[in-house]
């Protein structure tokens, strides 16, 4: 039962609409008992929330086609006028303009509005810019900055929201003043492909801004530390597809390191790492909540000092995050990593990052610094996957440093890569535990093991580690063993590894054997749960 429902059945004091008292709709009669004001409330609450502005129109539309008084009614209250598009015909807007009088105005107009009716896109731009200081929430698209610059320039006192982008510009284009700097009520901010002036005192009331498909001239990282500096309220940062300058001079990096207490989310994707290094260096969001970095490109493969020390200063948010969490995905590549920790129904706290290096061991020293080895580590369920073309003699030291963390209880070895066997014998090895308690394998913690099919490696490998890996157990072992669950996934092309034409016998005894939970052989077309 929506709101305005319940709002009616509460004014005319009848049993809620559905309910077992009343089966029935209220009829027109039981409407017109209702005051004016009740009446235009109910209106207003059953008009969809929609992005669109077009679909908001076309219900009040329909809605005051039911009888002569929801038309008067509607006609009579300006409030529900409230909404302008180029999706719609001039004359609907023009009429919307005239009923809605006072009251604030919602602004669409689309960049297909623009491609189906050029004349009529420019003659409503023209219509709405006369109500500029009525504007609440505006969307908007422009064939060029010389088309916004000619219309957003009087004082938006009213304005809330603004999404505004452009189409051609040229590197000649001048930043543009939007309302003439004035804007006092301004709190999100979404620019694209526009030239802007980032010095606009409307900036500093701002509580979201997100910045998209800008080149160097449109911004650079100097400016949106500046910018930073002067809107101390701002509570999500999100930049996109964009090339911001990184060429700092040193007498334009900040003194200080900028202390934003209410930044909440930073978003980062598909931007300049250099940038991306200059201004995580020097801001500190100790109320973070959301981090993402991702799609990240440079003139260089990897940067000095990412990930570290440029996000150690996160360390805290992202320990905070993985135990609010419990669970976390990290991929490892050649010459990049991904580490993902989702938010969940118990925690709003989430962050995914792509991280550059140009040696494993940067990496993986990354992550084992967040979570801590040892009596230290923060211990939760990490999925970790291997997708390497090559592996050389510092990286299996290096995964062999990593098998001592405990949180990792899934690894996922993935296809076509000829490394595979190394790691089926590093966890097969024993260690003694970091506590001094008794040994452990590598990786202690591991619950579930997938292999793709690879020529990399042969069932005897997998029947050694288990060997080695359960057969070795003794009583001075530090803790708990989990059995292993182990995924062998195929493909569909035959003599492609040992799992596409497999020995059912050598199979059957590794899932007899001590140790193994579970033994299941996928194929490629993702045909789960087929025991081997």
């Amino acid at each position: 039962m929506d709101a305005s429902t319940l709002v009616m059945d509460k004014t005319l004091g009848q049993a809620p609409t559905g309910t077992a008292e009343s089966n029935t709709p209220p009829s027109l009669d039981e409407w017109s008992k209702l005051p004016f004001e009740i009446m235009s409330y109910i209106f207003a609450l059953s008009l969809p929330e929609t992005a669109s502005g077009s679909e908001r129109m076309q219900a009040l539309y329909s809605t005051r086609m039911v009888s002569r008084m929801w038309r008067n009614t509607i006609d009579s209250t300006p409030s529900l006028w409230n909404v302008v598009s180029s999706d719609l015909p001039l004359h609907v807007n023009s009429t919307a303009i005239q009923r809605s009088s006072c009251s604030p105005l919602d602004v669409y107009i689309t960049k297909f509005g623009f491609r189906s009716n050029q004349s009529q896109a420019l003659a409503l731009l023209q219509l709405v810019t006369r109500e500029i200081e009525r504007w609440s929430t505006a969307d908007l698209w422009f064939p060029s900055p010389d088309v916004c610059s000619l219309h957003l320039t009087a004082p938006a006192p009213q304005l809330r929201n603004l999404r505004v982008t452009s189409g051609r510009w040229g590197h000649a284009a001048r930043p543009i003043t939007l309302f003439g700097g004035i804007a006092p009520k301004l709190e999100a901010l979404e620019v694209g492909h526009l030239p802007v002036d980032w010095t606009s005192s409307f900036i500093h009331g701002l509580r979201e801004l997100d910045i998209f498909a800008m080149g160097q001239d449109g911004l650079s990282a100097r400016q949106l530390l500046e910018l930073l500096a002067s809107a101390p309220l701002l509570e999500r940062l999100g930049i996109y597809n964009s090339t911001l300058d990184h060429h700092l001079q040193p007498s334009h990096i900040p003194p200080t390191i900028l202390q934003l207490p209410s930044l909440n989310i930073i978003k980062f994707q598909g931007i300049n790492l250099e940038a991306t290094v200059i201004i995580l260096s020097s801001i500190r969001a100790p109320n973070c909540t959301a981090l993402e970095i991702l799609d990240w490109w440079g003139d260089e493969i990897s940067v000095p000092n990412f990930p570290e020390p440029v996000l150690s200063h996160f360390n805290d948010f992202l320990r905070l995050t993985l135990s609010a969490n419990s669970s976390s995905t990290v991929n490892f590549f050649d010459d990049r990593m991904g580490w993902e920790c989702r938010s969940t129904s118990l925690s709003s706290l989430e962050f995914e990052l792509d991280i550059p290096y140009d040696a494993l061991a940067v990496g993986v020293g990354w992550v084992t610094n967040v979570l801590g080895l040892g009596t230290l580590e923060l211990v939760h369920n990490m999925e970790v996957g291997l997708d390497h073309e090559r592996l050389n003699d510092d990286d299996l030291a290096t995964y062999c440093s990593f098998s001592s963390c405990q949180s990792v209880t899934e690894l996922k070895v993935h296809r076509e890569h000829m490394f595979t066997r190394p790691i089926l014998e590093l966890l097969g090895t024993w260690r003694e535990s970091d506590d001094g308690t008794g040994r452990l394998p590598a990786f202690s913690s591991l619950e579930i093991l997938v292999l793709a099919a690879s020529e990399g490696w042969t069932l005897d490998d997998l029947e050694v580690l288990v060997s080695r890996r359960f057969g070795e157990r003794d009583d001075n072992i530090g803790r708990h063993i989990p059995n292993l669950s182990i995924v062998l996934q195929a493909w569909p092309y035959p003599d492609y590894g040992p799992v596409s034409k497999p020995n059912l016998a050598q199979l059957q005894r590794l899932r007899g054997a001590k140790g193994v939970n579970r033994l299941t052989r996928i194929h490629d077309n993702h045909l789960l749960g087929m025991l081997a």
